[in-house]
């Protein structure tokens, strides 16, 4: 009988440092395609989140509050919206009720289906980074610490 060894080697985070400028506009921001990382801490953030959404994502996980993805780049200008999802079972129940009052319900895909709510921030193709990093920022810091 043959054995097969599985070696599994954990993902590493590669520092980024990509920024935009306040004034750049949201379509010159080049998407990151990479995904379905669990952070641990909110430098790894900047390795999976666009820079007009991080220091919103930053607050939330910081707040408890786990982001399951983000995005806000160049592709996103056709949907007209950028948006931060959080998975809706993770989230205490007033933060529950703000995540319902201020984003929309919907699934979020993975490995298994699950309950979110997508934040979303209206943006077109002239929006800027910076408009769209203060409304992002605004409404993270509604939520509250869990």
């Amino acid at each position: 009988m043959n054995k097969k060894e599985f070696i599994i080697h954990p993902k590493k985070f590669e520092p980024r440092n990509i920024s935009y400028p306040d004034a750049a506009l949201i379509s010159s921001v080049e998407p990151i395609e990479e995904g379905g990382l669990s952070v641990e801490n909110t430098e790894e953030l900047e390795t999976l989140v666009e820079a007009p959404l991080l220091d919103a994502c930053k607050i939330l996980h910081k707040k408890g509050i786990r982001t399951v993805f983000s995005s806000a780049n160049k592709k996103d200008v056709v949907g007209g919206y950028a948006h931060i999802a959080l998975d809706l079972g993770t989230l205490l129940e007033k933060n529950k009720e703000i995540a319902q009052r201020v984003g929309k319900p919907g699934k979020i895909h993975g490995a298994t289906m699950k309950d979110g709510i997508y934040i979303e921030i209206p943006i077109n193709e002239n929006s800027t980074v910076g408009e769209i990093r203060q409304e992002a920022i605004r409404v993270a810091h509604g939520f509250e610490q869990q």
